[in-house]
């Protein structure tokens, strides 16, 4: 039986020593775990860990038992309905993440399946490009992709080779140096860039027409968005900051879209929000909070969601040796999802 008999929360630290909750959902024969990341509140204090703790113990778990956890609609909605806000601001989107996702990892396990065959199916074979964020200045934080990936271990070989050839930490020189890494390893090496601070329209269009780049996340006015779509070929203009400060989803004004299951609070608003963007033929792309935790779940997320690309972080080894073994797990069926801007 799938029936939910107990949930329990903890404290739990994230990456960066922050403090977030961490939730168990038991079954009669399964069981799910997961530890929700944080994103935009970075002095969420150990007080407020303790606070999500006796949510989940005092009142969402006792509302919970006797649900059957492979309703994962159902289960998802009355978090909201137990919340009763708009943004999970009373329950907090960590603690309703965090019931949401062991909810389903309970389920997966009760059936003895991979959280991504539970998540997208039987037909689930498509492995997502990993954009791994390597360094990080005042004006940009700098990402790795390899365009014509054949295997995941490709990106790790080219963040390396990036590292190795780098001389100058500029844009200019983080591209020079993943020409020279596309030349030595064979691959297509490109260069990604997400804008920390305005830049000028012109200036930032000539970045990109001058170096190899082939993914940047833009932050400005809806002008900026249409006139980096219109400037650039073959480059994904993520909107991530259109859409959190404007809520536009608009093929128009951007291509891409990073979502961060953070952001949305459980799996049923993430996945929503996925097709929503794929209806837009915008492509998702699941990228990680600033605050993770090593659990792997995202890997599985971005798989049984069909997102062709997860960013994470060049240290983040939990989710990317979980993807290895996702891939390993597939065998012959599985393959890297065409990533094209």
């Amino acid at each position: 039986m799938t029936v939910i008999e107990n949930i329990v929360g903890r404290v739990t630290v994230l990456r960066g020593g922050r403090y977030s909750v961490e939730v168990d959902v038991i079954t009669s024969s399964g069981f799910g775990r997961f530890a929700a990341p944080v994103d935009e509140n970075p002095d969420l204090y150990i007080a407020e860990a303790h606070r999500a703790v006796s949510e989940v113990d005092e009142i969402i778990g006792p509302e919970l038992i006797g649900f059957d956890a492979t309703e994962q609609e159902l289960i998802d909605s009355y978090l909201w309905e137990i919340d009763g806000t708009e943004d999970f601001s009373h329950i907090g989107a960590n603690t309703a993440l965090a019931v949401s996702v062991a909810t389903a990892k309970a389920a997966a396990s009760e059936k003895n399946l991979p959280l991504y065959t539970y998540l997208g199916g039987t037909f689930t074979t498509e492995l997502p490009v990993p954009i791994l964020e390597f360094a990080s200045d005042s004006e940009f934080d700098y990402y790795v992709m390899v365009r014509d990936l054949m295997e995941i271990t490709d990106v790790v070989d080219a963040v390396n080779g990036v590292l190795s050839n780098l001389k100058e930490a500029t844009v200019e020189g983080y591209s020079e140096a993943t020409e020279k890494a596309s030349s030595e390893l064979g691959l297509d090496v490109a260069l990604g860039l997400a804008q920390k601070a305005p830049m000028d329209m012109e200036k930032l269009l000539t970045l990109v027409e001058d170096n190899n780049v082939a993914y940047l996340k833009p932050m400005g006015d809806e002008e900026l968005f249409l006139e980096l779509i219109a400037g650039t070929h073959g480059v994904f203009i993520d909107g991530e900051y259109l859409f959190r400060q404007k809520d536009i989803l608009d093929r128009r004004y951007y291509n891409a879209l990073s979502i961060k299951p953070i952001n949305l609070g459980t799996l049923t608003d993430l996945y929503n929000l996925i097709n929503d963007a794929k209806s837009e033929r915008i492509v998702p792309i699941l990228a990680e909070a600033r605050f993770e935790s090593s659990d792997e779940a995202l890997a599985h997320m971005a798989v049984g969601f069909r997102c062709p690309a997860v960013v994470l972080r060049k240290d983040s080894i939990a989710k990317l040796n979980e993807l290895i073994r996702i891939a390993e797990d597939l065998g012959e069926r599985g393959r890297v999802i065409t990533f094209e801007g």
